[in-house]
């Protein structure tokens, strides 16, 4: 990975919102960049439900949302500029909420991968190029020689916008070599997470602790991390990685009211997981995880 790029010879478009992209100078490039080279395993956080996870040689990316703000709404932590990031092999898109697929931040990774997209989700790339563009139904299976993909139903609402009102919302089983990782996108709590808990061994749960305020309107489609907690005791998981959190709120004036990684520290020292609980802040790593 020998990509050294400035801010100014990337996209111009930047230079408007420079405080809020990690150019090649940041700790978080250096790190990613030194695990690639000397094929560290690693999980880093980028920014609310985008995360790279590099695992025996396999790049995958959850749900790229790299952009500066979300209508309007600003980021509080700074992403890394997309076209730092190496060759993807596979990117998983949950759903097509805009800040789970972003289209500004796919037009500037490199192509070649294959994105994983739940059902109706492919129209709204339009003629957008990658390697290769699967749609999966739930509980439909993308396997190949490096790994096994699974569709899965979550809680949590469909559609896009008036012009893609059927996109279906999805969470994923993938399986590299003997491990077994869940991505849980955006959910409300379901039973559903207690049958995946008996059908899948799985190793690495990441759940979403964060966007749950206010609960009137939310409960049933964000879970709050008590409930994101219990999730990951149905899913008998090994090992749960918080997302969702810390980059963006849909109402900027219940950040403070959630703090969702604080209730989610005190939530499982109650329940006295904290060994088995993976945090990686937004613009952090974690090295070495398995």
């Amino acid at each position: 990975m020998n990509l050294i790029i400035s801010l100014e010879k990337i996209d111009k478009g930047y230079a408007l919102y420079k405080k809020f992209y990690l150019n090649e100078n940041s700790l978080l490039y250096k790190q990613i960049r030194y695990c690639l080279n000397h094929n560290i395993n690693f999980i880093a956080n980028l920014g609310h439900s985008s995360f790279f996870i590099y695992y025996e040689g396999i790049k995958i990316l959850t749900d790229p949302f790299l952009s500066p703000h979300i209508f309007g709404i600003k980021r509080q932590k700074p992403a890394i500029i997309p076209q730092l990031l190496p060759q993807i092999d596979y990117i998983l898109i949950s759903h097509a909420h805009y800040d789970h697929l972003d289209t500004r931040t796919l037009r500037r990774l490199h192509r070649e991968s294959t994105i994983i997209l739940p059902e109706n989700c492919k129209p709204v790339l339009r003629n957008m190029y990658f390697k290769e563009i699967v749609e999966l139904k739930h509980f439909e299976i993308y396997k190949n020689n490096n790994i096994e993909i699974i569709s899965l139903p979550v809680k949590h609402n469909k559609g896009r916008s008036l012009l893609f009102p059927n996109t279906e919302t999805s969470s994923y089983i993938f399986k590299i070599k003997e491990k077994t990782f869940y991505f849980a996108g955006d959910t409300a709590y379901f039973e559903g997470f207690k049958d995946y808990g008996k059908d899948f061994d799985i190793d690495y749960a990441f759940l979403p602790i964060g966007g749950y305020e206010p609960r009137f309107l939310l409960k049933n489609v964000h879970m709050n991390p008590q409930e994101a907690v219990q999730a990951f005791l149905d899913l008998k998981a090994k090992y749960i990685i918080p997302i969702h959190f810390g980059t963006f709120h849909s109402i900027p004036r219940f950040v403070k009211v959630e703090a969702p990684l604080k209730k989610f520290k005190e939530e499982i020292k109650k329940r006295n997981l904290e060994n088995r609980a993976i945090i990686i802040a937004p613009n952090e790593i974690e090295i070495d995880f398995c």
